[in-house]
């Protein structure tokens, strides 16, 4: 593409020939090549400036920078005030602008956004070609497409974006994430609907405090590129985001003050029904989930949808049919107890998870979990109290250590039980084993934290993975009875019984040197 294409509507100054082709774009200096633009992004802890010269010694000719640099007078400069801004700008423009072309629905909030933006893809998908971008990956046209983080960087997104429009999708569901809007890769980008679902205590490793964190969610409900907004009022913060955001629909689990509420909820052990409320209307639901924070993924679901002007009516007989997502609350029945894989991994995902199940348990509850590496340290001891007060039983493992020391991150996780109802087996699959083991007739294990993962990540980033860790795959083994098949689980006892009683260490030592670390 021309270079003076590529850089319409952007603010910017040029330095050096604008006679140039761009044939590939890249914030990573190592991937830089010929008929590359390069984007220098300054993080917290790396400025992409210092890798400028990588870039241009791999024959890149073109650099976007906040701030000019001494090089070669055969180098293209684009100086911009904001390379984020500019990176989304120009990816779109690189892509045809593909966002136009596609009616976009957008969910953050700490907890429940995968549950959220699927129910609302199942919804929408019987009238309309949907596509899912979040923590699962990208979903769409029958495929499904690894995205390595909740909101991808705005080169991939926007290429994702042009091959849903080729595909002939017409309506995209995404989660996004704080990081996402604070890093800006959602700039430029409209959306029919955006949805808040909750805040709660998360990813204080990078915003430090409530209140930054909040403001990076809040963010994108001020930037007003959208057309509604609607707020789950349930939480603090939704009352507060209610206040300043635009065209604001107002939801609640609780609350009839609310624009569109929930009243006259009862539960089975495997489904729950309510009344909707809105405009004086009141219509009967039922979904296949379990859990007060289900009821609040729900509404959120339902309120979105209606704004997109499904009926009440519609959207209750669409609900009928959902049966949740791998990994949230997906439970299994054991020869000898109940099983329940989530992904909540933070206090109150922990909490709303062991409620739920301590409600439906007719014996003990067992629960499995551990805490990532070099995240949020200042949460571990608070799940371990979380734990303590429904579980009758906690194993303490290993989840995503990354670099830290796993046994560490124990450590500080157990300094938050008062009784001696815990033990540590840093081996997650033993660790789930073991539980399941003790566990009798009517009792329930919950192993949280991962999900649908089947990876672990230590001493490495996101791209270093191990297949060891499937949870669902760890529970066929054990008892080859579960109830739902349909998840495509494929048995991984070689891989799990590799890594058994080895230590974790010597395991990174092996990997990371057997990728070149």
């Amino acid at each position: 593409m021309k270079l003076l294409k590529l850089l319409d509507g952007v603010d910017c100054k040029i330095i050096g020939s604008t006679l140039r082709n761009v044939n590939h774009l890249t914030h990573i200096a190592q991937d830089a090549k010929k008929d590359s633009m390069f984007f220098s992004l300054k993080g917290k802890l790396h400025d992409g400036n210092n890798w400028i010269d990588e870039a241009i010694n791999n024959k890149c000719r073109v650099i976007v920078t906040e701030s000019s640099i001494a090089c070669s007078k055969n180098i293209t400069q684009i100086i911009v005030p904001d390379a984020r801004k500019a990176i989304s700008q120009i990816a779109a423009n690189f892509f045809d602008r593909p966002a136009e072309k596609l009616k976009i629905v957008g969910v953050t909030g700490t907890n429940g956004k995968t549950t959220t933006t699927t129910m609302i893809a199942h919804i929408l998908k019987e009238k309309h070609s949907v596509a899912i971008i979040g923590t699962n990956g990208a979903i769409y046209g029958g495929k499904k497409v690894e995205t390595g983080f909740t909101t991808p960087d705005p080169i991939a997104l926007q290429q994702l974006f042009a091959d849903m429009v080729k595909q002939k999708i017409e309506y995209v569901v995404m989660e996004m994430s704080a990081h996402a809007i604070y890093l800006k890769k959602l700039f430029n980008i409209h959306f029919e609907v955006i949805a808040f679902t909750n805040l709660s205590q998360d990813h204080l490793d990078y915003f430090e405090n409530m209140e930054n964190y909040f403001a990076a969610k809040e963010q994108i409900f001020k930037d007003g590129q959208y057309n509604a907004a609607v707020v789950c009022v349930d939480t603090a913060y939704g009352q507060r985001l209610k206040e300043i955001c635009q065209k604001c629909i107002t939801c609640s689990v609780a609350e009839s003050n609310a624009n569109i509420f929930i009243k006259n909820v009862a539960h089975t052990t495997h489904n729950q029904s309510f009344d909707v409320i809105s405009n004086n209307q009141s219509v009967e639901f039922n979904i296949n989930l379990l859990g007060k924070f289900n009821l609040q993924n729900a509404i959120v679901a339902i309120s979105v949808c209606h704004k997109l002007g499904y009926s009440l009516e519609e959207i209750s007989t669409r609900l009928i049919s959902f049966v949740g997502v791998a990994g949230r609350f997906e439970s299994y029945e054991a020869k000898n107890c109940s099983i329940i894989i989530d992904y909540a991994h933070t206090p109150d995902g922990l909490y709303n998870l062991l409620m739920t199940a301590k409600d439906i348990a007719s014996g003990k509850l067992y629960c499995v979990f551990g805490c990532g590496g070099n995240r949020d340290r200042d949460k571990r001891p608070i799940m371990a109290s979380v734990a303590e007060k429904f579980a009758d039983y906690t194993f303490v493992t290993t989840d995503n250590p990354r670099f830290e020391d796993n046994y560490e991150i124990a450590m500080d996780i157990v300094k938050g039980f008062s009784k001696k109802k815990w033990e540590i087996i840093l081996d997650r699959g033993q660790a789930i084993r073991e539980a399941i083991k003790r566990s009798k007739k009517g009792d329930i294990v919950v192993i949280a934290g991962k999900g649908a993962e089947n990876y672990d990540l230590f001493n490495a980033n996101a791209s270093d993975r191990i297949n060891n860790d499937n949870s669902r795959n760890t529970i066929v083994n054990i008892n080859a009875n579960t109830t739902n098949n349909a998840m495509g689980v494929s048995d991984s006892k070689d891989v799990i019984d590799k890594f058994n009683d080895q230590n974790w260490s010597e395991i990174a030592k092996k990997v990371v040197g057997a990728m070149g670390g």
